[in-house]
């Protein structure tokens, strides 16, 4: 009887231990990846007096949930008005921020990423906390709802800027996803304890990157050779098209299938999606329905398309397109 009472204990233990390990292996997981991405924040010396206080985050999300209710009522009365202009999804209904909402906003911001690096630093891999770590995730995450906030409530300021350069430098669409890459960067790195206002940080940065992507756009065209029309149909008729590759499309199926092992799966359906890779045969789809169908921005679609294709250069070899003699 007793042998089978200690069977029977040795055999709960068993599955006690099972059914931990995997939930034991997710902290470690979710510990590696606090420990692996750095947590940018822009420092204020009254930070270190705060080391062991509270974070106000329930004043934090009310102030977002106001935010976020004017906006929905703003969202209403353009709709209720037809506003449907064409360059609409650069002017956000997201209220401008007062001076005070952005001081809050931006020091919060910070003191949540500070408050996270500080429980970074006392994580580890092989003795994880579960406490620390779901604390640190979750002012990561209040941070980042922070930081959305901020980018929507100065969204007309970068389509203003880009409206105004777009004559010399490109697309307006184009011109406003590239500043809103700037305002992301200008956002991590403003420091509100000065008391300036952030839409003058921003406007200066934004500016000086398509100032200098103009002056760049500028010396390409100056480069370009101006050919004498009579020239030009001889260099057509001289001209032969030769094929680089004999065999493209088997070229393009190796690659996908060694896409798996440096892209993840969403990755790997975004290229599908966006070049009609698919074996379904489906043309190819715009950013836009792509946003739509993950429930993200089209411009969060294209940065990953760009880290998609940039991983996929890492196991691209020229040697395997089986190139013609006549180009060798």
């Amino acid at each position: 009887m007793t042998a089978l009472l200690e069977k029977a204990a040795s055999a709960t233990d068993h599955t006690a231990s099972v059914s931990t390990a995997p939930v034991y292996s997710q902290l470690q997981q979710r510990t590696a990846r606090l420990l692996n991405n750095e947590i940018r924040f822009v420092y204020v010396d009254d930070f270190e007096s705060l080391r062991d206080s509270d974070v106000p985050v329930a004043d934090i999300r009310e102030l977002l949930l106001d935010l976020r209710t004017e906006t929905i009522l703003a969202a209403s009365a353009h709709e209720s008005a037809a506003d449907q202009s064409a360059d609409r999804e650069w002017q956000s209904d997201d209220p401008l921020l007062t001076f005070e909402q952005e001081q809050f906003l931006f020091r919060a911001m910070n003191l949540l990423r500070y408050r996270a690096n500080c429980l970074r630093s006392r994580l580890s891999v092989d003795k994880p906390s579960p406490k620390m770590v779901a604390r640190a995730e979750e002012f990561l995450d209040l941070s980042e709802e922070i930081r959305g906030q901020l980018v929507r409530s100065n969204l007309r300021l970068v389509g203003a800027i880009a409206r105004k350069f777009s004559s010399g430098y490109g697309e307006v669409d184009d011109c406003s996803s590239d500043g809103c890459m700037i305002l992301l960067g200008a956002i991590d790195r403003f420091d509100y304890s000065r008391g300036y206002r952030f839409s003058t940080y921003a406007t200066h940065s934004i500016q000086r990157y398509f100032f200098r992507a103009w002056k760049v756009h500028s010396r390409r065209r100056q480069k370009l050779p101006c050919t004498s029309a009579e020239v030009l149909p001889e260099v057509a008729e001289n001209l032969q098209e030769l094929p680089i590759c004999s065999d493209p499309q088997a070229a393009v199926e190796n690659l996908l299938q060694r896409a798996p092992e440096v892209l993840d799966e969403r990755e790997l359906w975004i290229l599908r999606s966006r070049f009609g890779l698919g074996s379904d045969g489906l043309s190819a789809r715009t950013l836009r329905e792509i946003a739509a169908d993950l429930g993200v921005s089209k411009e969060r679609v294209r940065q990953l398309q760009i880290k998609a294709m940039d991983k996929l250069k890492a196991v691209l070899n020229p040697a395997e397109f089986n190139v013609d003699a006549a180009l060798a």
